[in-house]
């Protein structure tokens, strides 16, 4: 198992790196890996947490990644998932640029089949993979896009299935669920037919589509992010056995073609430069000398989405672990 992220240097200028959730949340799911046998997987997963690099977009440095330097790419590792969260957010923000009307659509599956995630998600692609062939409804209305799979449980209803698209939508309005007239709200008619496609196909009646806002990389991307996390024991260790080598990720029409959505090409790459490890950030941003008001966005970042806490030497917190916990 692995033992820690970053070791603490006592005396080491005016603060200290110590772990923080994401890394524990990592430990914790490395721990049940091995209970269900998979002893040379939950070691990768160890290795993931170990070196985790700042790495700044040149010419662009609101665009920040944190990468670990062995990646372990296990769809359960808390580590990996904010990686390529932050990666699939950059990605999708791109896509959407370049759709002629971008919209989010959000689908979900039946009330059956919620005992087992296997044979839930099973039913969920089959499903799915017959909308996107329906005629009357999916190849009138969509062009392309990209989706997104998210599951949760909880024990009164089972195993949730649902999926998170960004969509090019082929008409020339905006279209809410919800439409005003000068009687009031009605149902959009596209929504209306929706739900009729939906039941046919053995989806779930509920759905939602609106008109794309700001941050809707982020919006889709953060299910990557908490994937596995606030989850009991039983239920995680159905996830690492039954989720092992799954895609949550795909395209689909016009895009279809598109390059891997949740990682960076070797092109992509080589715009991004190395500042160097979290703790080295850190160390670099609080001196004895002064702040380095540049850096401390970075280690902020990293406090941020749970990779690190920041502490004075004297042990006192600098900011809290739990920020924020998506």
């Amino acid at each position: 198992m692995c033992k820690c992220a970053v070791k603490k240097e006592r005396k080491s200028g005016v603060m200290t790196v110590k772990n923080s959730w994401r890394l524990r949340a990592l430990w914790r799911i490395e721990k049940y890996i091995r209970d269900v046998g998979q002893d040379s997987r939950a070691k990768r997963m160890g290795y993931c947490g170990n070196t985790i690099f700042v790495k700044v977009k040149k010419g662009d440095p609101s665009n920040v990644l944190y990468e670990p330097q062995l990646r372990c790419k296990d769809r359960v590792c808390p580590v990996c998932n904010s990686y390529r969260a932050s990666i699939l957010s950059r990605k999708v923000e791109k896509l959407g640029k370049n759709m002629e009307n971008p919209h989010l659509l959000t689908i979900t599956a039946n009330a059956l089949n919620r005992d087992s995630l296997k044979t839930a998600v099973g039913c969920f692609k089959k499903s799915t993979s017959l909308l996107k062939k329906e005629r009357s409804w999916w190849k009138r209305y969509i062009r392309g896009g990209v989706e997104h799979i998210e599951i949760t449980y909880k024990e009164e209803t089972g195993w949730h299935v649902h999926s998170h698209m960004l969509v090019d939508l082929a008409v020339d309005r905006k279209v809410e669920n919800m439409q005003l007239t000068d009687n009031g709200y009605f149902l959009d008619p596209l929504k209306k037919d929706l739900e009729h496609v939906l039941l046919k196909v053995g989806l779930g009646q509920i759905s939602d589509i609106r008109p794309v806002t700001e941050g809707y990389g982020k919006e889709i991307s953060k299910y990557s992010m908490k994937f596995g996390l606030d989850i009991e024991e039983a239920r995680l260790k159905e996830i690492i056995v039954d989720m092992k080598g799954k895609r949550m990720v795909s395209r689909f029409g016009n895009c279809y073609g598109l390059k891997e959505m949740e990682e960076l090409t070797p092109k992509e790459e080589e715009q991004y430069e190395t500042l160097g490890t979290i703790k080295e950030v850190v160390d670099r941003c609080f001196k004895e000398t002064g702040v380095d008001s540049e850096l401390v966005r970075y280690a902020l970042g990293a406090v941020r989405i749970g990779l690190i806490r920041i502490c004075s030497v004297d042990n006192k917190l600098f900011q809290d672990d739990e920020v924020d916990s998506s």
